[in-house]
């Protein structure tokens, strides 16, 4: 291990060494108990309040998309489940402020730092619904594929609304795969056929309310349809280490080129 590496070690801000060994090793670490309960159920009354703003939409509109009859979430046209049941809200943090100082506070920042160094730039977020009897599956895939034009950094930190369970379509992952690079994906959902996947190491991340799941962008993950009772809500945040314009576009905190800088490294000003 360098002096660098040593050096970091040394200046942990809230993960443990452990936990970023176990990052390392499997490109995913879950962290229980990261936000207190009275904090998750304000994120979550204030995501309900714009849902409840949204509750007759019937097509996808404004990031906000929703579930279709027959599951194909990038059908913009299809007819919906039912009104206002949504799967997705692409671009969360500019919508929601609670879901903006859950992923801009100092103690998430400091996690990052812990694991990315500390350069942190915000790449895009969203809420992720996967309603109870009807949230439709997510098939194998990195994120990275929907990345393209990006060098395969980011960080993803998936924060459990509700408890994410085998039962309602918790994340399953591939520990290690993140060294696999990436790999070809097919069909329009963008997705690894099981062929290429060694299926005896798909492992459940199962989270708690106020949990974090971080993976990197090269990780293999799918979730299952949830035929449960109980909805399963998270909230989501890739952070990406280079200066890279947000492809959710620019806002009121990005640049005129669409970058906004969480956090970046202080250089010291020498005088002669």
């Amino acid at each position: 291990m360098g002096s660098g590496m040593d050096d970091r070690l040394r200046h942990m801000k809230h993960l443990s060494p452990r936990q970023l060994e176990q990052f390392q090793r499997d490109g995913y670490l879950v962290v229980e108990d990261f936000l207190p309960p009275a904090e998750v159920q304000r994120v979550k009354v204030d995501i309900d309040r714009v849902c409840h703003e949204r509750r007759s939409m019937t097509r996808d509109a404004d990031g906000f998309n929703l579930e279709k009859a027959n599951d194909d979430s990038l059908d913009a046209n299809a007819e919906a489940k039912r009104a206002g049941m949504f799967r997705k809200i692409q671009g969360a943090v500019f919508c929601i402020p609670a879901v903006k100082e859950v992923f801009a506070s100092t103690k998430m920042l400091d996690c990052m730092e812990d694991i990315m160094g500390p350069n942190i730039y915000y790449h895009s977020s969203k809420v992720m619904f996967k309603p109870a009897n009807g949230g439709a599956a997510k098939p194998w895939h990195q994120d990275a594929a929907y990345w393209k034009n990006y060098e395969p950094s980011q960080v993803t930190v998936w924060i459990a609304m509700d408890d994410a369970t085998e039962a309602n379509g918790c994340v399953w992952a591939i520990p290690g795969s993140h060294k696999l690079g990436l790999i070809p994906h097919v069909a329009k959902e963008l997705q690894v056929e099981e062929s290429r996947i060694d299926m005896k190491k798909a492992t459940p991340v199962p989270v708690q309310p106020g949990g974090l799941l971080i993976f990197h962008s090269l990780v293999l993950h799918m979730s299952k349809k949830n035929t449960s009772d109980n909805n399963r809500c998270a909230i989501i945040c890739d952070y990406d280490c280079g200066p890279n314009p947000s492809i959710d576009g620019k806002n009121e905190e990005t640049n005129a080129d669409g970058i906004w800088p969480l956090r970046t490294a202080k250089v010291e000003t020498v005088i002669a």
